[in-house]
């Protein structure tokens, strides 16, 4: 089975009017959609590895890139 991975789609400035149908082309090409933020032009979701040059092939697609996780460490911890 394939594992798959979160990722942030930003679409181009031309493409912000059309966000929703960016979204379901790139579902088509294998993209669970879990947000569109028409306002920041951010198309959040998953898809397997090896589907997101898929994504990028898009029109409307500026980029696609792995989401990164940061925390903070406890408000407690000495400070590095």
């Amino acid at each position: 089975m394939t594992k798959s991975k979160t990722v942030i789609v930003t679409v181009t400035d031309a493409a912000l009017k059309d966000i929703q149908s960016v979204a379901k082309k790139l579902a088509a090409k294998g993209l669970k959609v879990e947000q569109v933020l028409p306002v920041t032009g951010v198309i959040t979701g998953s898809c397997p590895e090896g589907k997101k040059s898929a994504l990028n092939s898009v029109e409307g697609v500026d980029s696609v890139e792995d989401e990164v996780q940061v925390q903070l460490p406890p408000k407690d911890s000495e400070i590095q």
